[in-house]
């Protein structure tokens, strides 16, 4: 079961970041996606609200790296439950502005306007995928560590609003928000 995680956990990964190429800059010319850091994978305990239901999600991975698509830099994480392998994970793009690793990886608050969500909670299939640019949220690092494009921390993403989306009940999926909530997660290294 462990190895069939950790298989889903790179074969997502490896689609996210396929167009990632290790270049020293994009910012002279060069509009290639660029991946700042490896990307890490974790075990993880923590809990996302989707409507009425809320989901327990046991097994995290993030990177970060910058997306020529938002032409911004992006800290995507995505977390996702090991006992449930047919629920979808749960996708975040956390948008920021332009800022080297070590600054975006140092402990403390972050204020984040532009959010992008993509899960599916549902067996049957369709996903939802809403991107949201006005947002009231708060981006924490509570520990933190950087070095040799590998993280490792404990942190959360707060939602200051109830977020809405515009899914249309093509797969029997009713309109999902996401009400006002905390999502703390922990990246562990393994070695």
């Amino acid at each position: 079961m462990k190895i069939l995680i950790q298989l889903f956990c790179l074969t997502s990964c490896i689609l996210l970041f396929t167009t990632c190429q290790k270049k020293e800059s994009h910012k002279e010319q060069d509009i290639e996606d660029y991946c700042y850091t490896e990307v890490v994978q974790s075990f993880t305990n923590t809990y996302v609200q989707m409507g009425d239901t809320t989901y327990h999600l046991n097994c995290m991975e993030g990177s970060y790296c910058y997306i020529s698509t938002f032409d911004k830099n992006v800290f995507y994480f995505s977390v996702s439950d090991s006992l449930n392998p047919y629920q979808n994970p749960f996708d975040v793009m956390i948008l920021t502005e332009a800022m080297k690793s070590d600054i975006f990886f140092q402990k403390g608050v972050k204020q984040i306007d532009t959010l992008y969500i993509h899960s599916n909670p549902l067996i049957i299939g369709g996903s939802i995928d809403v991107p949201y640019y006005a947002i009231r949220a708060l981006f924490t690092w509570d520990t933190i560590s950087y070095e040799n494009r590998r993280f490792e921390g404990k942190g959360s993403l707060e939602t200051m609003d109830t977020l809405y989306t515009d899914y249309q009940d093509t797969h029997h999926c009713p309109n999902t928000y996401y009400p006002p909530q905390k999502i703390e997660f922990e990246f562990k290294n393994k070695e």
